[in-house]
């Protein structure tokens, strides 16, 4: 009986040790995404002006109400970059809150201010 007893903690012992050897690999915790949405370069071309397309087009396009504010090429976008920066960063609610009406998703506003953060490449 103590043989079996032993043989049986050996095996538990074993046991644990094996799975907590998991080499870093934990399949229970995933492993955590920068708010970026994982991408830790933006540029406008591949990030940044889809954002601005899909958002603010309809308002800083060509017969939006304001279209005497365009954001339509690079040049526009990097040249009121601060206006922008402080803009989405406002609560939902706010009147000068952009978009008008609601709000990027922070993903979408950690994209906007990494890129501006690091030179607005292009």
């Amino acid at each position: 009986m103590r043989k079996l007893k032993a043989i049986c903690l050996v095996l538990v012992v074993a046991s644990a040790m094996i799975s907590c050897s998991g080499g870093g690999d934990d399949p229970v915790t995933p492993p955590v995404t920068p708010p970026t949405g994982g991408v830790t370069n933006p540029t406008y071309t591949a990030n940044i002006k889809a954002i601005i397309n899909g958002n603010c087009i309809s308002c800083h396009g060509p017969g939006g109400e304001q279209s005497d504010h365009p954001l339509l090429t690079y040049e526009q976008v990097s040249a009121r970059s601060s206006d922008i920066k402080e803009r989405i960063e406002k609560p939902a609610g706010d009147p000068m809150v952009m978009p008008k009406g609601g709000k990027l998703s922070q993903t979408n506003i950690d994209l906007i201010n990494k890129w501006i953060a690091n030179g607005m490449p292009n």
